[in-house]
């Protein structure tokens, strides 16, 4: 079944969506794949903000299908052990499950939001929005349930047919995280995510898909 994930899946924190932010920082880049990885400290947070950004040469249907397949999440999102569409809302709206993996001693992390991608009619601009519905299924003894997250994934046209795919995430991932754990998962959960994409991008049923409501650039 088709969702939007965007998950965010293996990210973590959030707080205040006015609260003070610092210049983003460039963290890690990969010139082969023109990824580029950036945090950002936010005010009253320990755990920073992260950015992704990568260009690629696919169509916008391509990139967008990838994000709406949630049964591949586990084969490219960073630590995602399980996600499972719980709502079809709409072809491009799911309520959704998912499971983030982590070293022992640390407790896995899990959630349950909601996931709506849009497209602008004039820029042809997609993004994918997510927001925080933890009520909809009681806490796993087994998992520290994630309170709050913010986040999208954006996916912008531009020249030569290229895309520019930005993927930026703040949370709170609930209980305590070691400091090693936390300075790393904003740095690898970008990088490892993204990078994974670019093979998966390459697959038929995606560089074939169609999608209600989405447009390519001309």
């Amino acid at each position: 079944m088709r969702l939007l994930i965007t998950l965010l899946l293996s990210t973590l924190f959030t707080f205040s969506a006015q609260a003070k932010t610092t210049a983003w920082e460039l963290e890690k880049e990969e010139e082969d794949i023109n990824l580029k990885v950036f945090t950002r400290e936010i005010d009253g947070s320990d755990l920073k903000e992260f950015k992704g950004e990568m260009l690629v040469k696919h169509k916008l249907t391509t990139v967008a299908s990838l994000l709406l397949d949630g049964a591949s999440a586990p084969k490219w999102m960073h630590k995602c052990e399980k996600l499972e569409v719980l709502e079809q809302v709409d072809p491009l709206t799911a309520v959704i499950y998912f499971l983030n993996g982590a070293p022992w001693p640390v407790s896995d992390r899990d959630a349950v939001m909601m996931s709506s991608m849009s497209q602008d009619p004039e820029t042809l601009v997609i993004t994918v929005n997510i927001s925080m519905v933890n009520d909809l299924v009681p806490e796993h003894e087994d998992y520290v349930r994630i309170p709050h997250m913010t986040g999208f994934w954006k996916f912008e046209p531009k020249e030569e047919g290229q895309v520019l795919i930005t993927y930026q995430v703040h949370a709170n991932p609930g209980g305590s995280l070691p400091n090693w754990l936390a300075n790393s998962v904003v740095v690898d959960t970008p990088y490892n995510t993204m990078s994974n994409m670019v093979d998966m991008l390459k697959k038929d049923k995606y560089q074939n898909a169609q999608i209600p409501n989405i447009k390519n650039a001309p």
